[in-house]
């Protein structure tokens, strides 16, 4: 793990379709990185604090977002650039795993399998192209 440089964060209007996935994406950021913490003792001071920063953007996130339910107005978000590169890595994610469904989708003989392929297909379609529009403006308001 390589110690970030911290960044103020950009605050970025998300509107409520865009928050649910910013949440989830967000979570994911956290469950991808949670191993370290396994090991946090043998880590070194500098990788220590680059954990530290990981998280603390990804719960400023959730903190602005909120615990409770999806947000119906939209919301003001805190975003770093290193929670933004978090981010470009579960866009990647999202793009990698619907090529491996449409692989599955070609070889899938039950028809409910299918339908179910295509729903998640569509659900990280639309997740990935959300995380695109997000990053695009807060590169835009950070240029």
């Amino acid at each position: 793990m390589s110690t970030p440089q911290r960044n103020d964060a950009c605050v970025i209007a998300v509107d409520p379709s865009v928050a649910g996935i910013l949440r989830l994406q967000t979570l994911a950021v956290l469950e991808a990185n949670h191993h370290h913490f396994e090991d946090l003792r043998e880590l070194r001071p500098e990788e220590q604090h680059a954990l530290l920063v990981l998280y603390r953007d990804a719960f400023a996130v959730l903190d602005a977002l909120g615990w409770a339910a999806v947000a119906s107005v939209a919301v003001d978000v805190p975003l770093t650039a290193g929670h933004a590169e978090q981010l470009r890595r579960c866009h990647a994610d999202l793009v990698e795993t619907n090529h491996d469904r449409r692989a599955a989708l070609a070889t899938a003989a039950d028809p409910e399998a299918r339908r179910a392929i295509r729903a998640d297909i569509a659900a990280d379609r639309a997740a990935a192209d959300a995380l695109v529009h997000l990053l695009a403006a807060l590169s835009a308001r950070t240029r």
